[in-house]
This record gives C-alpha cells, structure tokens and sequence, in this order.
C-alpha cells in the first residue's frame, strides 16, 4: 500500500496520462503506419528475405526512436524547467524520488506500450499473410521490439538526465541531440586534425566504423538490418546509469534553479569546455577543407576562431545575454584555449614519438601491405578475416622497414593539403605490424613514388606483395564462372564455365600476375582485357553471388598463350583489320589550379571534331601501334598536351583511347605536326 502510494502516486499518474497521453497515442498510430500496415499492404512479385524488420523501413524506425522519447522526456519533465509549475510540484507531499519515480513510468509506458503493441500486430500481420512482400522469421520480430525498446528508452532517459542539468526545455532538446551527435563530431573532427598534423597516422582505417558510434549516423545503416548486440548492451547499460543519475542529481537539483541554462556550477566548467572543443573541431575542419592550394595554416586559424567563438557562444548560454563583457572574460578564455590547444597538440607533437616510430626487426612476428578490408554479412558490414593476407617472409619484413625507415627520415612534407593529390605520382602505403607483445601497429603514408623507386622496386617485385596488392588468394577459391571482356571493345567478350578450364584460366592468371616485373606493375598503359570471376557466396542470403575483377594485361604470356589455345583470343582481340580509321584532337591543359585528372574522353573528341582540327588516318602502322598501347587516366597539376583519339570500326562501334604528347610514335608525330 505505502510502496504503491508513494511510488505510483495515482493522482500523479492520472494527471500524466491525461495530460501527455496524446503523444503515446500519436507514437503508436506513427509506428503502426511505418511498419504492420507497410508489410502487411506492399506488394512484391518475388518475396524478399530479410534478416531485421529494420530492412523494411528501418530509417523511418530509427528516426521515431530518435524523436518521439525525447519528446516525450521533455513534455514530462517540462515542470522543472518552469518556475511556477517546479514550486508546485516540489510542494507536494512527495519526496523526489517519487516524484521522480512516477514520471519516469509514466514515460516508460508512453514508449514501450505503443512498440510492443506494434510488435505484436505486426506477429498477427505476418501470420495471417498469404503472399507477404518480406519472408522473416518470428525472431526478427521481437528483436525489432527489443532493439526499438532500447534505443526509445535509452533516448528518453538521456533526455531526463541531461533536464537535471539543464534548465530550460530548448536548451535541453538541443543538447540531447549535440550529445547523441558528439560522438561522431569529435571523432571526425579530431580524425582530420591528426590525419592533417600526425605523418603515419591510418585515418581510413580508424575512421571505417565511424558511422557507428552515434544513433543518428546509424540512420544510414540501419537499413541493412545492422543490429549489433554489443551495440544494445552498450545502450542498455548507459540507460541504467543515467537513471541512476537521474535520481542522485535530482536529489540535489534546487528548485530555484528553473530557467537557468546550467543548473550546477560544477557543470558550467564542463559545458564550456565541450562547447567549446567542438566549435572548435568544426572550425578547424572547415577551414582546413576550404584552404587554398599549399595552405595547410588555414586549420589552425579555423581552430583559433572556433575557439573564440565557442567560448563566446558558450558564455551567451550559461548567461542567456549576450552582454557577458568583465574583467574575467578574456584570462578565462585564455585558460580554457590554452586546454584544448594541448589536447590538439599532444597527440601531435614530435616529441610523442609516434610519427619516428619504425618498429625493430626482432619485434615483428609478421606484417601486412594494406587497409582492412570490409565486407556485408547478413546485412552488416564487418571487417573481413584477414589473417591470410600477413607474412613473415623475413626479406618483406626487411623491405618494408627499409621503405619505412626512409619515409620517416625524408625531408618531404608527407603531411600535405587534404584538398588536393600531394604529387603526380602519388601512392598511398598502409602497414599493418603484428608486434610479438600481440598488438599491431599501424601505419598510412602518401608518397611520391619517384622519390622512393628503389625501395619500391624491391617490394613490388615480391611475390607477397604481389599475392595481396593483387589479391590471388581469390584465385585458389571456387569459382563458377568466368567472364572476360577487352578493355577497348565492350562488345568483345567470351565466358568460361567448363569447372576444368576455369582452373586452367584461373592457375595461368595468378602465375602471371605473381611474375610481374616492376616496370609490368607501374607501366602507364590499359590493360588488354578485364576478367570477372563469380563465385557463391554465403555472407548475405539476399546476394548468393559475388564477383572479383582481374586485368589481363598484354604481358600476361601464359593467359593469351591458353586464350589462342581455346580458341577465345579472337573473340576479344581488336585487331588492325577492324579498324576503319583512326581520328586525332589535340586536347592541351594549363595545369592551373589545384591538379586534374586526364582521362579518354567521348564528349570532347565528339564536341571538337567539328570546331576544331583533326587529323584522320587510315595508316595501319598507326592504328597497329595506337591498338598495342593506350594511356591510363592520370593526374597531374602541370601543363600537358594529350592527343584524344577515336577509332572507328568496321562494325560501327567508337573506341576512344588517350596518348601524352611524349607516347607518340614518328609516324604520329609525322602526321599531327600541324595540329
């Protein structure tokens, strides 16, 4: 009786029902619509599997979870934020934590009556369906019911918990959701400021699950049914502490506090501070990605005006005024600066050791060349086994480390501008250590490749850099088919299916491709065909076939050798005699601006063959020649003259290709001198 009288007040109870029903009414209708009423109403030829109800119309799902329980949060406790109605209410004859305890029921039933009543419906709408649009199991319902349940209730307690500190109902909205977002600002933010300020640092490979970590970026997820149970824990358990918190800073909460912007001066400091940093990120990230070509000081500049205006704008709020000038403004602001400029520097500085840093030989148990590699299971991206793809060939280990040693001794600014390719010949080098205490060091470098051929050279020509830079650990796998298409002509293309000579095909192409020279590796010209291995695949139900593409270059001797045996070589080979003739514009670029990539382009030759002067020949020495070599695109921030070509075949097809002024023959040059 005390228990229920004093915890469950009825008037209390009433009074909330009454009042803030609508809006567990509203919840209800909204995510019945959203979810039995869309399954139950869609129509689909063929049925489509799915693992989650999420994959029906899960951002719709995400988003009610996102706005409804902070609504709901705020409308209940809206009397804390109000002077008169927080003197009524405190004058009951209830203790806090029955006042408390009353509203928070009120809000649980509010949120997880109407998902479960919708659970429910939705069980009855997939049994009664004789022709559903999605096949799903039994488990998939109650585990959206499970899953909605926490993120609603984990979003209202946030609410709750951010009101006690907070003493104004806008105020409080708008933190709730700088909260849920501050996870990925921080992270990106402060991501680009190490990718801009610390050489080595594997930003690609830190930031993949970014998206992860904050349930609004989880919108663009969620529809692949990506329901992760460490994910639910994790909200689960800050649910429970944030009620725990609830009921502490209440106890403590003064009444006269209500429409102040801060409630506890222990809260101000960090209010400041977290306002500030991230006006800060924000800045630093603005201006670091609007900066002009060889600018890369524009960031710090952004991170010097974000932190004025953060602690300005933080001041307005704790203040509501935005006359805030004394005496104590500007040491202040000085303090606080000075705080998040070390946590910007810190990591940063040289000092730390971590841009010196190249592990000792005998500390390496093995190594890998090259970023993680993601892909879908079950609808959720997860990083891929990647235990093959090490080695602990002691001369890859060696080559590595000298390719790393001479990067961390250059003289060259690896850091570079975001804003645009550093070099025209850029690589990008990932390492991967696994150190003999068990933990893997990381490493991302952007290098010229003209400035480290040598030790280049070396590592291109091992067969286990080749065996992951080319990935033919695919070609051991099972295969179902093949398809081959030339690079020049789409309509050129064959198909394998016989199990024997897909295997020939498939052990003549990994030869090849490990045989490689480094000249073969870094030669500018297109490959000669491009193969498409199909293989099943059981990480997703709804795609039981994935694909993986391979360059069938014209040095690959053994493949062209075994296409010429199989009688499949003429079926791709553009040969001289289908070529009628061969067109030439001179296309010439200023290299003004921050670079650019050059690539074959259709629109151009077509555009300029009529306003501008071409040269045709129907020389098949010419065409024989521009046949055997074609230029790759390619990027660059100098003047270049490139010659865009168009070849017209017998059978009524264009092919375009591309040449740089310096891959012409004497021939080409011969008849292109005026142009």
């Amino acid at each position: 009786m005390t228990f229920s009288r004093l915890y469950f007040n009825r008037g209390i109870l009433f009074q909330n029902f009454r009042q803030h029903g609508w809006l567990g009414i509203l919840f209800l209708i909204v995510l019945l619509f959203s979810l039995p009423l869309s399954i139950g109403t869609e129509y689909r030829e063929v049925p489509y599997e799915i693992t989650s109800l999420f994959q029906t119309n899960g951002q719709m799902h995400l988003l009610l979870a996102l706005a409804f329980p902070v609504a709901i949060g705020l409308f209940l406790f809206r009397y804390m934020q109000s002077g008169a109605s927080s003197d009524v209410y405190h004058s009951l004859p209830l203790k806090r934590k029955h006042l408390l305890t009353a509203h928070l029921f009120t809000g649980f039933m509010l949120i997880l009556i109407p998902i479960w009543l919708t659970t429910a419906i939705t069980g009855w709408v997939w049994g009664v369906l004789d022709e559903p649009a999605y096949i799903f199991t039994g488990d998939a319902i109650w585990m959206w019911g499970f899953s909605m349940s926490i993120y609603s209730v984990f979003m209202f307690m946030l609410t709750v918990a951010v009101g006690m500190c907070i003493g104004q109902s806008i105020l409080q909205g708008l933190t709730v959701y700088a909260l849920i977002l501050l996870p990925m600002v921080f992270w990106g933010g402060y991501e680009l400021h190490l990718q801009q300020h610390l050489l080595g640092f594997p930003f690609e490979q830190v930031g993949a699950v970014r998206t992860d970590i904050s349930l609004i970026t989880r919108m663009e997820s969620i529809g692949s049914g990506t329901i992760l149970w460490p994910e639910l824990v994790i909200y689960a358990v800050l649910t429970v502490v944030f009620i725990a918190l609830s009921y502490v800073i209440y106890a403590r909460r003064k009444v006269e506090s209500a429409t102040e912007a801060v409630t506890f001066r222990v809260v101000k400091p960090i209010f400041r501070f977290g306002f500030m940093f991230t006006i800060v990120l924000i800045g630093g990230a603005y201006f670091t990605r609007i900066a002009p070509r060889e600018s890369p000081d524009w960031g710090i500049i952004g991170y010097v005006v974000g932190a004025i205006v953060g602690y300005i704008g933080a001041e307005m709020l704790i203040r509501k005024t935005w006359l805030i000038w004394n005496g104590k403004l500007l040491p202040q602001m000085a303090l606080y600066g000075i705080v998040v400029g070390l946590v910007l520097y810190v990591p940063v500085a040289d000092w730390n050791g971590y841009a010196a840093r190249v592990p000792a030989k005998e500390e390496v148990v093995q190594v890998k060349l090259g970023g993680d590699e993601r892909v879908y299971h079950n609808g959720i991206m997860v990083k891929a086994d990647d235990s093959k793809l090490y080695s602990n060939n002691p001369e890859f280990i060696d080559a590595i480390l000298a390719l790393h040693h001479k990067i961390v001794d250059s003289d060259l600014d690896l850091l570079g501008n975001l804003n645009y390719t550093q070099w025209d010949d850029s690589e990008f080098i990932f390492v991967n250590y696994e150190l003999a205490n068990g933990k893997v060091m990381k490493r991302r470098y952007q290098i010229p490749q003209s400035e480290f051929a040598q030790e280049l050279s070396v590592l291109r020509e091992m067969k286990d850099y080749k065996a992951v830079q080319y990935k033919t650990y695919k070609l051991d796998e099972d295969v179902l088919s093949i398809g081959i298409r030339s690079y020049l002509s789409g309509a050129r293309k064959t198909y394998i299916s016989n199990p024997q000579h897909i295997r020939e095909f498939l052990d003549l192409l990994k030869q090849d491709i490990l045989d490689q020279t480094y000249e073969e590796q870094t030669a500018p010209w297109e490959s000669w065909a491009n193969a498409q291995i199909n293989q099943e695949s059981d990480l997703d139900p709804n795609f039981p076939r994935t694909s993986w593409n391979f360059e069938i270059k014209s040095s690959y001797d053994r493949v062209l050798t075994w296409l010429k045996q199989q009688e499949l070589y003429d079926q791709l080979n553009v040969s001289v005699d289908d070529i009628v003739s061969a067109q030439f514009v001179k296309q010439e670029f200023d290299g003004v601006g921050n670079g650019r990539s050059i690539y074959a382009d259709s629109e151009y030759i077509d555009a300029n063959l009529g306003e501008h002067k071409q040269v045709a020949t129907q020389n098949k020495e010419i065409i024989s020649d521009l046949l055997a070599r074609q230029r790759t695109g390619f990027y660059t921030k100098e003047a270049v003259t490139v010659y865009q070509i168009k070849l017209n075949t017998v059978s009524g097809e264009n092919i375009y290709m591309m040449l740089k002024e310096e891959d012409l023959t004497e021939a080409m040059q011969a008849i292109l001198v005026d142009l």
